[in-house]
């Protein structure tokens, strides 16, 4: 079962778009404040609660995620929120 995004809260990442030509110092100003905003933003859509039916590449511990089928990190087919303890998942 896959996640749907119309029936299932979701999140996307924000990805910097293709710029456009400046000065070099105002390129590199607004270059920089865009990083700084994605990585922001990447952060924010990471600690979000998101509902999930596979595990995070890296879960980073305080991590909340509300698992669906075929995920069963707890081992008994439940699907509710679980957090990241830093070594296992565990239900809040």
């Amino acid at each position: 079962m896959t996640v749907q995004e119309k029936t299932n809260i979701t999140t996307t990442s924000y990805t910097r778009g293709q710029f456009p030509i400046f000065e070099d110092g105002q390129r590199y100003y607004i270059q920089e404040e865009l990083r700084r905003i994605e990585a922001a933003l990447n952060k924010l859509n990471d600690a979000a609660i998101q509902v999930t039916d596979e595990p995070p590449a890296n879960p980073l511990r305080g991590m909340v995620r509300f698992n669906a089928s075929p995920w069963d990190p707890l081992g008994d087919s439940s699907e509710g929120l679980i957090v990241y303890n830093g070594t296992a998942w565990v239900a809040v």
